[in-house]
């Protein structure tokens, strides 16, 4: 348990970990056919830099306005 702990403790320090996960969601998606995946990819390629360089507020900050940006209706819109 302890191994897997330092992997994925090892893992996160890498930006490339981010690209990979955005990737991923970007794909998932396009598979479930889910409007908001590009955004949601991006937040999660976007907060690399912050996480990896221990960034918590500015990864927060991303967060929550990329689950914003994902989340609220657009001015006009009756869905």
């Amino acid at each position: 348990m302890r191994k897997l702990k330092d992997w994925l403790r090892d893992r996160s320090k890498e930006p490339t970990t981010y690209t990979g996960i955005g990737l991923a969601v970007a794909g998932l998606g396009q598979v479930f056919d889910w409007d908001e995946a590009p955004v949601a990819a991006q937040v999660v390629t976007d907060l690399a830099p912050a996480l990896t360089t221990g960034d918590y507020v500015s990864a927060a900050a991303i967060v929550l306005s990329g689950l914003m940006g994902a989340l609220m209706r657009e001015k006009g819109s009756r869905q």
